[in-house]
């Protein structure tokens, strides 16, 4: 049944955006991507590795079944050409025969006769050896025929089978090259949990003593205009939020990391005073910003500080300069809101 013309037309679109999702996924920089991002291209090339998985099974068979034709047709040249191979040993020995033994001697045999019985035996004779002569060469032919006709068929059958080859070579080369991008992904997935796991377990473990420094040093209690606060703040630094503020894999990721090069410069997120700059274990090189009303921000992993304890800072104004300080994922800052020393989403502060 005939595929209607507009849905050969959407179902070419389709593959057309799926290969583009996939070779962008196999593209994907993992160092920098998102969880959702690394997710999204796991999905996308676990869907191409599997197409293509059936794609290079089905130009297997059909090879399989391409070379079963060519053999079969080879089979049937060789019995073809055994048979004109006999057929030729015929005519030449009947042409060594008639060198040997003329048929012109053979029929004069008697001297001449008058006799008409004889005469018509001799014609008869005559007859017989040209029509067995006629016989052996109408064969000939026919083998020489059928010999041509099938060796063009077996050489035809011998390129599709070739072509069915290079078809299947083509879809396999594809396969592992999909199954190495997938693998990538995967093992970058993989780097990726371990790394979050290593830093969460890091940070949660100084939490105790951040949540302490935060409490002591915070310029008032949680109240008053707190909720005017704990917003219009801008984003931190330029980059690609690498992750969410939320539970990964059974723990809390305390705020959101922000990816960019080592030495990216960092900003105030919100005007305040500099409570905390220096080193906390799992969290590198921070800073914490007291912004009144209990409301603070934190920024770690820097790979230099530029500020200090005490200090009045601006929003917009550079604290420090990105790194890889502490138990990182890679090039980032770790970027916490917290409301009373306890965690907040960053999202519901940032512009």
């Amino acid at each position: 049944m005939a595929t209607p013309a507009g849905a050969a037309s959407e179902e070419q679109q389709r593959a057309a955006v799926r290969a583009r999702q996939a070779q962008l996924a196999a593209k994907l920089k993992t160092e920098t991507a998102t969880q959702a991002q690394l997710d999204a291209a796991q999905r996308v090339l676990d869907e191409k590795v599997a197409r293509q998985s059936r794609l290079t099974a089905a130009a297997r068979q059909a090879a399989a079944a391409a070379e079963a034709e060519f053999e079969q047709a080879n089979a049937r040249l060789e019995q073809t050409k055994a048979t004109l191979d006999k057929t030729m040993d015929l005519v030449v020995d009947h042409a060594v025969h008639e060198y040997i033994s003329p048929r012109s001697e053979a029929l004069e045999v008697g001297g001449d006769t008058t006799d008409l019985a004889v005469n018509a035996r001799r014609a008869a004779l005559l007859d017989s050896v040209n029509a067995s002569t006629a016989d052996v060469l109408d064969r000939l032919n026919a083998a020489r025929e059928d010999f041509d006709v099938q060796t063009k068929a077996a050489k035809a059958l011998r390129d599709k089978a070739a072509a069915k080859r290079a078809e299947t070579e083509s879809a396999l080369a594809s396969l592992e090259r999909d199954r190495a991008a997938n693998a990538r992904l995967l093992a970058a997935a993989e780097a990726r949990k371990r790394d979050v796991l290593r830093e969460s377990a890091a940070q949660a473990a100084a939490d105790a003593k951040l949540t302490a420094i935060i409490n002591a040093r915070s310029s008032a209690t949680v109240g008053g205009d707190s909720g005017a606060r704990s917003s219009g703040c801008i984003w931190p630094a330029r980059g690609t939020a690498t992750s969410e503020f939320g539970y990964r894999w059974g723990r809390l990721h305390a705020g959101i990391d922000i990816a960019n090069s080592i030495g990216t410069p960092i900003w105030a997120s919100k005007s305040g005073t500099v409570i905390f700059a220096g080193q906390q274990s799992g969290y590198g090189n921070v800073v914490i910003i007291d912004h009144g009303g209990g409301f603070t921000t934190l920024y770690g992993h820097m790979s230099r500080l530029g500020t200090s304890q005490g200090a009045r800072v601006s929003q917009g104004q550079t604290i420090g300069a990105m790194g890889n300080t502490g138990h990182s994922t890679g090039p980032h800052v770790h970027f916490e809101t917290r409301y009373g020393g306890t965690p907040r989403n960053p999202r519901g502060c940032l512009s």
